[in-house]
């Protein structure tokens, strides 16, 4: 049996500065499976590196399970009070088939390429407007500034969240992926507290929505039948609220402040974007492998069986390390090279596999084409000021600051 010897890829801390490849890839070489212990009594994690072995998992629904849920606890996280664990744990993400696509059907239309085509000009003339703000500036946070905001209007203009409330979103995106956070979340009933009050709102605006209807998400939730003709009930709907306002918003986040970051540090690519902007579509494909927003996902073993040559337990946790498998030499060639003529860039597992791959990834992709026209275009030259501060977890690649001089 591997065990992880001198690091623990469940602890928060070990993601402080992004990725941590120097881990994966050892582990990769040594124990491409291996197994963490899960703590206070918790079921073991197994750590997943290889490209393959994720996707096989993310594939496999006789075998593996949602349902006991998506991510890797911390202690946090497994102490939260139990009304707001049971609103979590109707996330989509927490589902398996066929409750999963009886659900995912519900929204599923307004992420077609159809319905996303009518978004394209709010989101440029939305980043426009943001870029124009930043004409008299030398510095900006970038993430506060344009990373965060880009998303927050997209998604409160799909779900039908009036501009005003904007804030609450951003609040709630970092109480969500901030629970480790002391800056977000001092403590327990902080963390709490700030679940309790999105449910509240969302609640109070589902409730609206019934009375009266409108072309928006809030609306398809409120009035929302399954197959079987029932409607939602008062959680599936706030967690359904909840699933759109975090997962629509924070990946997006961390792609665009993430872009930014990592163009920076190759400023050769930079300057291939800048003379031809035509390869930016194909750059963004490189840049999600690349960056990797999402660090891991978990399911849970409804057999005992054999994974990489090791003994996985029913009951067992797995983790599937994204990065890791965006960084596999086994499928993309020099991995921690950044190539953004990388023939098979595609192949990331960046937005997840199988029938929980992400449903708005055509927004994201949209969402960071755009930005990146727009700001290469007017600020060509930007340099990054300091490292990134990453929001404590070990989740998400969540950038909490990213200070940048807009002249260079």
């Amino acid at each position: 049996m591997h065990e992880c010897l001198d690091f623990n890829l469940l602890d928060p801390d070990c993601f402080a500065s992004g990725h941590p490849h120097d881990a994966y890839d050892r582990l990769r070489r040594e124990a491409p499976v291996s197994r963490q212990d899960g703590g206070d009594g918790r079921p073991p994690v197994w750590l997943l590196t290889r490209y393959d072995d994720v996707r096989a998992v993310s594939l496999d629904r006789d075998r593996f399970s949602s349902a006991s849920g998506f991510r890797v606890h911390t202690e946090r996280r497994a102490a939260m009070a139990p009304e707001i664990a049971e609103v979590l744990g109707r996330f989509m993400l927490s589902m398996d088939e066929p409750e999963h696509s009886d659900f995912r059907k519900v929204v599923s239309s307004c992420f077609m390429p159809a319905a996303l085509s009518g978004l394209e000009p709010l989101i440029r003339s939305n980043t426009a407007q943001m870029m124009a703000g930043l004409r008299d500036k030398g510095e900006m946070e970038f993430v506060s500034e344009i990373g965060a905001i880009v998303p927050i209007k997209t998604v409160c203009a799909v779900m039908g969240v009036p501009p005003e409330d904007e804030w609450r979103v951003f609040e709630f995106t970092n109480a969500v992926f901030g629970t480790d956070d002391p800056e977000y979340a001092p403590s327990l009933e902080k963390a709490n507290e700030h679940y309790l009050a999105i449910f509240d709102y969302g609640w109070s605006m589902l409730e609206k929505r019934r009375q009266d209807p409108r072309d928006d998400l809030l609306t398809r939730i409120a009035t929302a039948r399954l197959p079987d003709g029932r409607a939602l009930t008062r959680t599936e709907q706030i967690s359904f609220f909840s699933n759109m306002i975090a997962a629509g918003n924070e990946t997006t986040r961390s792609s665009l402040s993430g872009a930014v970051w990592c163009l920076a540090n190759h400023p050769d690519v930079r300057q291939m974007l800048v003379s031809d902007t035509t390869l930016i579509p194909q750059a963004v494909q490189e840049l999600l492998r690349w960056f990797s927003p999402v660090f891991q996902m978990a399911r849970t073993a409804l057999c005992d069986l054999e994974l990489g040559g090791e003994t996985v337990r029913a009951g067992d946790k797995v983790a599937l390390l994204y990065g890791a498998a965006n960084h596999d030499p086994a499928v993309f060639a020099d991995p921690h090279r950044l190539d953004i003529h990388r023939a098979n860039a595609n192949r990331h597992v960046t937005f997840g596999y199988g029938i929980h791959h992400c449903l708005g990834l055509r927004l994201a992709v949209m969402q960071l084409t755009i930005l990146l026209e727009q700001f290469l275009e007017k600020y060509p030259n930007y340099k990054v000021l300091a490292e990134p501060e990453y929001i404590r977890s070990n989740f998400v690649g969540a950038m909490k600051r990213l200070p940048v001089s807009l002249d260079g």
